[in-house]
């Protein structure tokens, strides 16, 4: 049952071209300004922050357009449980905002490129964006689909507009970080991963605060 709530969010992503255009503007817009030539670095911190971006705007869609349209109410009364709708729009909505991470990822690389500040990839570097990259925006779907599942309507955006500024903020201050050349090292990947696992516990420990009382009284807020 969760891979069926993940493959329909994923076939619902056409009717979200909107969103789906401001993000890939966006992305452009950051990878063509960041100037951190030969730095790794650069490519985790956009790649991790483009990441979540994407995460925030689709699982506006995935989690609180269906509350808020009476989508999810629907559901509650077949055969699917909340934890597999749960998991299931997680999934739906890790997998595009991987793939914008990964483009970004690609885009800085190739622009560095282009600038004669070619980007070496370091191995560290590397199994970040393969092993911890996935689990820190999985983290962050799960927080943000437990904000607009069970917050009302007003909560809901001031939290959301909060969050996005941090985002933004974020991604703001890492182009002027000095990261000409400075690679990822191995401590700094143990210590994001070990923070990856922990955090990666939050979407199973939120859902278990959550039910579908709660989940339709706050919809009708």
């Amino acid at each position: 049952m969760v891979s069926s709530v993940a493959r329909k969010e994923l076939f619902e992503l056409r009717y979200n071209k909107g969103v789906l255009a401001s993000i890939a503007v966006f992305a452009f817009i950051f990878c063509v300004i960041n100037q951190a030539g030969g730095s790794d670095i650069a490519v985790v911190l956009l790649s991790t922050m483009m990441g979540m971006y994407a995460a925030f705007g689709i699982s506006g869609q995935a989690f609180n357009s269906e509350k808020l349209s009476g989508s999810l109410e629907t559901m509650f009364c077949g055969p699917v449980e909340l934890r597999e709708l749960w998991f299931g729009k997680i999934v739906g909505t890790l997998v595009p905002a991987l793939a914008v991470s990964y483009a970004v990822g690609v885009l800085v690389t190739a622009l560095a490129a282009v600038r004669s500040a070619p980007i070496t990839i370091g191995l560290p570097a590397a199994i970040y964006v393969i092993a911890v990259l996935p689990a820190l925006v999985a983290a962050f779907i799960g927080v943000m689909g437990f904000i607009q599942l069970n917050f009302n309507a007003r909560q809901t955006r001031i939290l959301s507009t909060a969050v996005l500024v941090l985002i933004i903020s974020l991604l703001t201050a890492s182009l002027s970080l000095p990261l000409e050349g400075s690679l990822i090292s191995w401590q700094a990947v143990a210590v994001m991963g070990a923070a990856a696992a922990l955090l990666l516990t939050l979407p199973a420990l939120l859902v278990n605060r959550l039910s579908k009382e709660r989940i339709v009284l706050t919809s009708e807020a």
